[in-house]
């Protein structure tokens, strides 16, 4: 029996009261507000206006007073304190808006005013060199509201509900980014409501915008409490009803909540008020109103006072949704008196509840901060087995790395690798880290509609093993670019072997980062450890033993995924309890949805899936320097044709037990709420979450282990195949007379600075942040991977096709992936397709324009 040593306890947050809301001139402690502006902006919490009632109860004939002073929270030396300037106050005293914190500022929107409610909106903004708050006039909603709530995806700021006289269904947005910015009228909230939360997060594939409970006041007094969820889908323009707010088990009502999204799939809610003290208030109104006499009225208002001088305050339950699940855990509860009619921020990591209303009439001026504690508690059975496992790769690698001893050892293995080790090792290149996780967490939180995408490569092999293997293996090639530049000019060999270059120094940078993040979540092992690991073993065994210590270091790799995988999905069904219920939800959810039809090029339908899947997997195994490479390690051109094949084919039953992964993460988060990691900011950290925190002690390890080395193995093979290209297509070339002993020197320095720079490139993004750019960088380059596979396809396929015309139609099938990107709504898979399509139809014709008498013999399909 496996030992039952967990590694950690996810969904625990910290809560303090960090602050208080500045003492009055009088030296008194200040009442508290509710209904504030309240956000986040340059570093510091911003509250604003609100409403009290400071001088007694509003049935003790208290008078209910609007503020429009603005509270400051700074954050120094990890301390937070109130910014010490001169009064910063709004225009007007208002409360009871809603707000939003977007990276501009503060979007103020709506609010009651003593004089009615208020169509204004407004940013909010704190310069820090002035001390001051700044405002920015934005256009006007189309109606007065107040008690909405509102929301922001990008630039765009959505609103809905509230009170405009009566109950409101309205529901608006605006583009702060649009050059002359407006409200829209968007479909009806799918009931009239105020005082719900609205909040943005993912649905799995993009954001949409989530409803969380309310109440609706009507003709009798006594309003109607929700415990309803809505999303609003921009993409569709359509609303969706889920499940109703609950605990896992009773569904509750609850009303002037807040909450904030977590991660990359839940929302957190935070008290809020359910209702059975509030409808009774409003009955003792109603029953007031109606009463035939005084003594009865006074007797009914008697009671009524009795009950909201012994309020016990609000709800204090902490509630967790799964977006993708669609499902309810109560997760923990607020320490402290609850805070509602308020705005919760985050700010960092942190989450802030400012202010608000405790009980009937009475405020606080606590401002409580709420922190999720990562509780990394990687168990020591696991980290001996994730040692262990280091020892032995490392002891396997060093079986592999005394036998290179010139550079065709060092690019080609010497030509002797057996050939079901080259298969595994085209079909390990291709499963890395990121895939190992990706492909689970995309069936988790969407479909089976990229199945056949992965099937494409099984479409693309006769082709590759027909017309592209055999020019590498005649041709005696060691980089894939050889042949264009044989086959057309020296220019156009460069062009492609540079966009190869720069597009695998950009991957590897993620391909180290990404598993790290993850790695580093899940285990607890400081990120840094994480990627100076995979880089430093990645460069010290791919420059000593070159591509057959790259080879073999796979084929282990595939082995230990492969083996944890399929422990993974035989031991998942058992751990499901509901089947019938699950199968039903699969069923209504389309989860095993593996076809749509629709002629729509925008969304991942299977046109797009199955085209650009072709295009992909056919510039993947027919000229990706990583695959080829693999090619030309065998003893013959058959055996290459056979590591392709078995490459290619063990595509099929991965590809089943990983969406089936998927699949069974979904129906065991669905049963299981409380077992997901509200802190995962990434969706794709899913199954490795899954592994740690459910997985026998030990057998974590080794699959964690498993994803340390399929992170190293992409590494290596992507450094690798990259110094064989700087060698081969620019080294060697530039330098026509090195030695050999000078050419394998060069690949190994350049290995070993490629290796440092993306090492250092990795740290360099985890600390500062700025892998969105990276990602940019990456986004741009991969346009034109597809001008590469159309260069070889006028190679092999045409006659008339010249170096001269390739090259301008390379180009400008660039500048056209740029307008596609730019123009059109060309769902990113098509991208390789286009790309691929546009070099061959401008290459031609360029070359028809610009004819060349070549010699062919030996480098066409016809030649």
């Amino acid at each position: 029996m496996f030992p039952t040593v967990f590694a950690q306890q996810a969904n625990e947050i910290a809560w303090s009261d960090v602050a208080e809301l500045p003492v009055l001139n009088n030296n008194l402690r200040h009442p508290g507000v509710a209904g504030a502006f309240t956000g986040i902006h340059n570093d510091v919490l911003m509250i604003a206006g609100g409403a009290n009632f400071p001088s007694a109860k509003p049935w003790e004939e208290g008078k209910k007073v609007f503020h429009n002073i603005i509270y400051v929270l700074q954050k120094k030396d990890g301390k937070y304190s109130p910014v010490t300037a001169a009064a910063n106050t709004l225009k007007r005293k208002i409360a009871y808006g809603a707000s939003v914190t977007i990276p501009e500022g503060i979007v103020c929107l709506g609010g009651e005013t003593e004089s009615g409610n208020s169509r204004g909106v407004f940013l909010m903004q704190w310069d820090a060199s002035a001390n001051k708050a700044i405002f920015k006039t934005l256009p006007e909603l189309p109606v007065a509201i107040a008690n909405a709530c509102a929301t922001s995806v990008g630039s765009t700021i959505y609103i809905g509900g509230g009170e405009n006289g009566k109950v409101s269904d309205a529901f608006f947005k605006m583009d702060l980014a649009a050059t002359d910015p407006k409200w829209e009228t968007l479909p009806p909230l799918p009931v009239a409501m105020s005082h719900s939360v609205m909040v943005s997060q993912s649905n799995g594939t993009h954001p949409c915008i989530y409803v969380f409970g309310g109440r609706s006041s009507n003709a009798s007094g006594i309003s109607d409490l929700h415990s309803s969820v809505f999303s609003y889908d921009p993409v569709l323009g359509k609303w969706q009803k889920h499940a109703d707010i609950n605990d896992g088990k009773t569904v509750t009502t609850l009303s002037a909540g807040t909450g904030v999204a977590s991660g990359a799939s839940y929302v957190l809610l935070f008290g809020g008020d359910k209702g059975d003290i509030f409808n009774k208030i409003e009955t003792f109104n109603a029953k007031i109103a109606r009463a035939g006499g005084e003594a009865e009225k006074q007797k009914l208002q008697n009671e009524k006072v009795a009950l909201l001088t012994s309020h016990p305050g609000f709800s204090k339950d902490i509630y967790l949704y799964n977006t993708v699940t669609n499902a309810w855990i109560k997760t923990g509860a607020l320490p402290g008196q609850s805070q509602v009619t308020t705005t919760a921020v985050k700010w960092g990591d942190a989450i802030f509840i400012p202010s608000g209303e405790i009980k009937p009439g009475t405020r606080t001026p606590v401002i409580t901060i709420g922190t999720i504690q990562h509780k990394a508690l990687f168990s020591w059975i696991d980290s001996a087995v994730l040692f262990l496992c280091f020892l032995m790769m490392t002891a396997g690698r060093f079986l592999f790395t005394g036998k290179t001893s010139n550079t065709d050892d060092y690019f080609k293995g010497g030509e002797r690798i057996p050939q079901w080790a080259a298969g595994i090792s085209i079909f390990g290149a291709k499963l890395s880290a990121i895939t190992f996780m990706g492909i689970p967490a995309k069936t988790y939180a969407t479909d089976w509609t990229y199945f056949f995408m992965l099937m494409t490569i099984i479409m693309v092999m006769p082709v590759v093993a027909t017309y592209f293997i055999p020019f590498y293996r005649r041709l005696h090639v060691t980089s894939a670019y050889e042949y264009l530049g044989k086959r057309f000019n020296y220019g156009s060999r460069v062009m492609a072997s540079a966009l190869y270059v720069l597009l695998q120094i950009g991957r590897m940078g993620i391909v180290v980062l990404l598993p790290s993040i993850a790695l580093t979540l899940v285990t607890g092992i400081d990120i840094n450890v994480c990627i100076i690991m995979i880089g430093a073993i990645s460069i010290f065994f791919t420059v000593k033993g070159g591509i057959e210590a790259v080879i073999w270091v796979e084929v282990i790799q595939v082995l230990i995924l492969a083996t944890g995988a399929l422990f993974c999905l035989f031991y998942l069904p058992f751990h499901i309890q509901d089947w019938k219920s699950g199968l039903d939800v699969i069923q209504n959810a389309e989860k095993l949805k593996v076809f749509d039809f629709r002629f729509d090029f925008s969304e991942p339908t299977f046109w797009v899936v199955v085209v650009g899947g072709l295009a992909i997997n056919l510039l993947t195994y027919g000229t990706d320097q990583t695959t080829v490479q693999r090619y030309l390690t065998t003893r013959s051109e058959q055996e290459s044709i056979k590591s392709l094949k078995l490459g290619a084919w063990l595509t099929l039953p991965s590809t089943l037990v990983f969406f089936s992964i998927g699949t069974l993460l979904f129906l065991f988060f669905r049963e299981q709420p409380g077992e997901v990691n509200m802190a995962l900011e990434n969706q794709d950290n899913i199954f490795p979450w899954y592994i740690v925190s459910q997985l026998p002690a030990g057998l974590s390890g080794l699959l964690i282990a498993g994803i340390f080395a399929a992170a190293m193995s992409s590494t290596e093979a992507s450094m690798n195949s990259t110094a064989t290209l700087l060698t081969t297509d620019f080294y060697q070339k530039i330098y026509p007379e090195v030695t050999p002993r000078q050419t394998l020197f060069f690949a190994r320095t350049a290995t070993l600075l490629l290796g440092i720079f993306v090492t250092c490139i990795a740290l360099y993004m985890a600390h500062k942040g700025v892998s969105s750019l990276w990602d940019k960088f990456n986004t741009i380059l991969g346009l034109f991977t597809g001008s590469i596979g159309g260069a070889f396809i006028l190679g092999i396929f045409t006659k008339k096709a010249n170096g001269n015309g390739v090259m301008a139609g390379m180009a400008v099938s660039c500048v056209t992936q740029i307008l596609i990107q730019q123009y059109t709504s060309v769902h990113l898979l098509m991208y390789a397709f286009t790309g691929l399509v546009s070099c061959v139809c401008f290459g031609y014709v360029f070359s028809l324009l610009m004819p060349k008498d070549q010699a062919l013999e030996g480098l066409t399909m016809r030649g």
